[in-house]
């Protein structure tokens, strides 16, 4: 399989990615905070807010096939108040399951490593992942990341709950 083209996202490819979100919300819903049966009755047009090209605070970045499917997705959220304005998160990194496993998610964080770059100012980028899903740790910390903390039962799905491993990458010395 050739390599994944990987870009920003536009207002017209808002519906694969939704499209795309809402397959990660139902397949692997211990690893998102918001549920499918809420978010999937959505329109595409509520995830415009997230579009934007570094200096902006907030991106999506979208990894896809020749054919033009989006196979992963990761967004970048900066914090608005001053006092946060050095920090940013990476949400919702979601792969397409049947296009796991085949550097996808490696690519998507080298690209979303060299935008954050671009950001003024941006000193350290979190996220959190569910604690249980050890693929997606490892993904984390051969991208830089190293785990800081655990919030213990973070989410509650179907009775059960999940911790979150909280990861920090320092951009800075």
């Amino acid at each position: 399989m050739p390599p994944p083209t990987i870009r920003l996202l536009t207002d017209a490819d808002l519906p694969a990615y939704k499209a795309l979100r809402d397959v990660g919300l139902q397949h692997d819903p211990e690893a998102f905070t918001s549920d499918w049966g809420t978010a999937s009755a959505l329109p595409a047009a509520t995830y415009a807010t997230r579009l934007g090209q570094p200096p902006d605070d907030h991106f999506i970045l979208g990894a896809f096939a020749p054919d033009g499917s989006m196979l992963g997705a990761v967004v970048c959220e900066r914090e608005a108040k001053l006092k946060k304005r050095h920090e940013a998160a990476l949400v919702g990194m979601i792969i397409a399951p049947p296009a796991r496993r085949q550097g996808i998610g490696k690519a998507l964080l080298a690209a979303f490593d060299q935008l954050v770059r671009q950001l003024p100012g941006l000193e350290q980028v979190v996220l959190s992942v569910t604690a249980g899903n050890a693929q997606a740790i490892r993904l984390y910390e051969g991208a830089g990341f190293a785990r800081y903390g655990l919030q213990p039962r973070a989410l509650k799905v179907d009775g059960r709950y999940h911790d979150k491993a909280l990861m920090i990458r320092m951009l800075t010395d």
